[in-house]
């Protein structure tokens, strides 16, 4: 297994700081975020996010974003959703400068009263024409399960991959957390199998009905990592949870001790 961080849970602003920090720790990599103000919207930005994550030994697995909420890929508003897919083929030349495998994406975002048939054809011919994109420039699309009101299965995620794929560059990044919130992680895993590329972790506590730290909240990690022995997965795990609130620069360490229990010794334990 790799291990990387999202910018999400970042323990500085500072990208060089927060590379430092997870070089000390051991991560294997670092998961940037792209915004409308952020650095990998232009060359010198790029450069500096590369040169940098290279200087600690780091490597990128993945550039990702929030901005498919805002600029939903499945809007009717067809001014939003072109804007939409500008920003991913802009998230793709930040992938292809970074030396990224793929981009994280959210197909598609439904709010009340959106058709939700229209509202998948339009996701469909939007990813489509982002896999074209990122054909030429050898970065693919990986689509992420999140609370969007689409897609509610592995099954009709696994259905909504197949369709949109013509170049076969579109896969899952899993996030088993978000997999509690619509079912059980396991059963995600179980169905999605090859599908999946890579994986966020994070725990979710369903009284509480918020994300939290691997082992504090409501997910069966025995099955988790069980599923994903059986299907072969050896990629990446990316967490994907807020800093502490004080002392951030203590969770990448504490966070990836876990980590590696989970993925490697439970594992092995449970052979």
């Amino acid at each position: 297994m790799k291990y990387a961080m999202n910018q999400a849970g970042f323990p500085s602003e500072d990208f060089a700081e927060t590379c430092a920090i997870l070089a000390a720790a051991g991560y294997d990599g670092a998961e940037p975020n792209y915004t409308l103000d952020g650095p990998l919207t232009d060359e010198s930005g790029r450069t500096f996010v590369r040169e940098t994550a290279a200087e600690y030994g780091l490597s990128i697995p993945a550039v990702s974003t929030t901005l498919h909420w805002e600029y939903p890929l499945s809007s009717t508003d067809k001014e939003r959703r072109i804007r939409g897919i500008e920003i991913g083929k802009s998230m793709i030349d930040a992938a292809a400068e970074l030396g990224a495998e793929e981009i994280l994406i959210v197909p598609a975002y439904l709010t009340p009263g959106d058709e939700y048939e229209t509202a998948y054809e339009n996701a469909v011919r939007s990813v489509r024409t982002l896999e074209q994109y990122g054909d030429e420039h050898s970065v693919d699309i990986a689509i992420e399960n999140v609370q969007n009101n689409f897609c509610y299965s592995p099954t009709e995620m696994a259905e909504f991959v197949d369709e949109a794929s013509d170049l076969g560059a579109i896969s899952i990044y899993l996030d088993i957390g978000n997999g509690l919130r619509t079912g059980l992680p396991d059963r995600w895993i179980n169905v999605l199998g090859d599908y999946i590329s890579k994986v966020h972790v994070k725990d979710w506590q369903t009284d509480a009905h918020r994300p939290t730290y691997p082992l504090q909240g409501d997910i069966n990690w025995k099955s988790v990592t069980n599923a994903l022995a059986d299907t072969g997965y050896n990629g990446w795990i990316t967490a994907e949870i807020p800093p502490y609130e004080s002392h951030p620069e203590r969770m990448p360490n504490q966070l990836l001790e876990t980590l590696q229990f989970l993925f490697e010794d439970l594992h092995h334990n449970n052979i």
